[in-house]
């Protein structure tokens, strides 16, 4: 399942399916040979996901350089972690990273695209309802990360022209206005991210989990931007509801 990119209210999201670490889904080898052996809390949750990916525009037509992604890793340690989007709530924190390279499935070759895969722990005594939903989701399959970014410029891919990261519409080359070209995000700055799970209504009964996802980081991105996006108690009924999964 491929990730997939929202660009909203000045900043990045970036949404890619995540996993609780155990017996059956163990760190990746590259995550596990940065990891402080020792004694943990028993109440964390080790969460761990694909971030962010390098040299390869994505559906939506963004796309970083490796040099970005190495010039943004170190900004991701020690970042909150959240519910939705709902930055004003942590619930975890990002606790390590690591640059890795994955075969590139969809072109057919043998390149290896560089990316950041993500280890994060989720404060599960503090917040044992979140961790009850973080787990009944990584079960159904249904758990992703959802991270922010922000950069220093963005450049089109066609004509090379750069532009000021939150330059608007008119303010860009036609390529950009009118989405005929990728753009690259230069010198990014990872804000953190947020566990993203559907809530449970029968409205999504039969909805394919990636249309729900892409559905709920849209609408979070939105958030206090004060664009109409959902009603103050739409809002919080629907966090009732991922509390209470």
């Amino acid at each position: 399942m491929e990730p997939f990119i929202t660009e909203n209210n000045g900043k990045l999201y970036a949404t890619a399916q995540a996993y609780i670490v155990d017996g059956e889904h163990p760190l990746p080898r590259e995550l596990a040979s940065e990891w402080t052996t020792g004694k943990m809390n028993e109440s964390f949750i080790w969460i761990a996901g694909r971030y962010v990916q390098a040299n390869a525009a994505n559906k939506n037509g963004h796309f970083w350089a490796t040099e970005d992604l190495k010039a943004g890793e170190s900004s991701i340690k020690y970042t909150p972690m959240n519910v939705l989007h709902q930055w004003d709530r942590p619930v975890g924190t990002f606790v390590e990273t690591k640059m890795v390279h994955r075969e590139d499935r969809e072109a057919g070759s043998d390149d290896l695209l560089p990316e950041i895969q993500a280890l994060a722990v989720l404060w599960g005594a503090n917040f044992p309802n979140v961790a009850k939903a973080a787990r009944d989701s990584h079960d159904a399959g249904q758990l992703w990360y959802s991270m922010e970014c922000v950069a220093d410029k963005k450049q089109c891919m066609a004509c090379e022209q750069v532009f000021p990261f939150r330059a608007e519409a008119h303010e860009v080359c036609e390529h950009m206005a009118t989405g005929k070209a990728a753009k690259r995000f230069i010198n990014p700055t990872f804000l953190g991210g947020a566990l993203i799970f559907p809530p449970e209504r029968p409205a999504w009964s039969d909805a394919d989990i990636t249309e729900v996802a892409h559905d709920l980081t849209d609408q979070y991105a939105n958030r206090g931007s004060g664009a109409t996006v959902t009603t103050a108690a739409e809002w919080q009924r629907l966090m009732d509801l991922a509390m209470t999964l």
